[in-house]
């Protein structure tokens, strides 16, 4: 029994399959996405054991034991911070983040809170440091 074969050249191009793209395009920005840092004043945030690692915050408010409060890195008061943000409102589903420093009495974050709620905002989160044992 006797073979063939052909030595004829492939005229069509390999191509990766579109899946194949989709991943490494999802792994490149899964990589990208984690290097991100943030910058700005250092705070002393207060610990908690049971704390979770926020990532999808829209909104950033510091609240200083001095009294002074950083809207999205910008200086404000709190009579400010509501037309603030009122002015960024776009959805109730955002979210924001409270970092108050650990020395601020737990009614004036309550009072902040008040302050953000009134505005139309629901989700709000204390961010926290994790305890150190």
């Amino acid at each position: 029994m006797k073979l063939k074969l052909s030595k004829q050249k492939i005229s069509t191009t390999m191509l990766i399959s579109m899946t194949d793209v989709i991943f490494l395009l999802l792994v490149f920005l899964l990589i990208a996405s984690n290097f991100a840092s943030q910058t700005g004043m250092p705070i002393r945030l207060p610990g908690s054991r049971t704390s979770d690692r926020q990532t999808l915050q829209s909104i950033s408010i510091k609240y200083y034991s001095d009294g002074s409060i950083f809207y999205n890195e910008m200086q404000t008061t709190m009579a400010e911070l509501q037309d603030l943000l009122k002015v960024d409102f776009v959805d109730s589903a955002q979210v924001v983040r409270i970092s108050a420093e650990r020395d601020i009495a737990l009614q004036q974050v309550i009072q902040l809170m008040d302050v953000i709620r009134a505005t139309g905002y629901e989700k709000i989160f204390v961010a926290t440091e994790a305890e150190r044992d």
